[in-house]
């Protein structure tokens, strides 16, 4: 395989303690709050309906708050994500809407699942909650999928796990040679950098996967290996080259 392959041990410097603020209840209760998810896949719970009849208002008041929003987003999202990008835009929407308001976006947005904002639908049941709705829906199909990457890296906890990942293909002027380039940064410091061609990615791809059947199913998230199923399938169709039967386009 045509790898270039470095690996350094850059001590990474101490983790901060995480900048997500805990509400006035929670504290008050001993407790601490915890982002609403759906129950069962179907339930949304009432504190989140009830935090979201509280944005709507605040939206209503105020519609500049949406493009403040979209701002903080944009400037934590333009670089590449780590472990403390999601505790960064939370602390950011806080300090704009405060916190129950912050967390009905930041847990849309992490969730980033069409049929949650069906759920929300059918429990609201509101007319005047329907631009709010809107709202989100929107602010999720904007920035969903990086909120959510930088949801789950910020719920890492294993030394091994990735703390940034940046991969970057590319074709030099004048060359013919595509090149694919690899950075892992893991929590415990160690940096590691592949620069590889195709051909050596798509061999590092299937070795990875040949050893992956040797773990048992209860080792993986199964809602993760269902929500790429059907990417992990594709992947061989992806690069099959099609027989030329010989028949002209356009035949039957």
């Amino acid at each position: 395989m045509a790898d270039d392959i470095v690996e350094e041990d850059a001590a990474l410097p101490g983790d901060p303690v995480p900048d997500i603020p805990v509400s006035e209840d929670g504290a008050a209760t001993g407790g601490e709050e915890a982002l609403p998810t759906p129950e069962n896949g179907s339930m949304v719970p009432d504190a989140f309906i009830r935090d979201l009849k509280a944005f709507g208002e605040s939206i209503r008041k105020n519609p500049g708050l949406v493009e403040q929003i979209r701002d903080v987003f944009e400037y934590h999202l333009v670089d590449m994500t780590d472990r403390r990008t999601f505790s960064r835009i939370v602390n950011a929407l806080t300090m704009i809407l405060g916190h129950s308001s912050t967390m009905v976006v930041a847990t849309a947005c992490h969730i980033n699942a069409a049929p949650f904002f069906t759920d929300i639908q059918k429990q609201v049941g509101e007319e005047e909650e329907a631009e709010v709705i809107a709202v989100l829906q929107h602010l999720t199909a904007l920035y969903g999928n990086r909120v959510q990457e930088a949801y789950a890296l910020s719920v890492g906890s294993l030394d091994e796990d990735w703390f940034t990942a940046d991969i970057n293909t590319f074709r030099r002027e004048g060359e013919q040679n595509w090149m694919i380039e690899l950075r892992l940064a893991l929590y415990n410091g160690t940096i590691a950098h592949l620069k590889m061609t195709p051909e050596s990615l798509f061999q590092l791809t299937l070795i990875m996967m040949n050893e992956v059947k040797k773990l048992p199913a209860e080792a993986f998230d199964q809602e993760m290996v269902g929500r790429y199923g059907d990417d992990i399938q594709s992947f061989a169709k992806r690069f099959s080259l099609r027989t030329d039967d010989g028949t002209p386009p356009g035949y039957a």
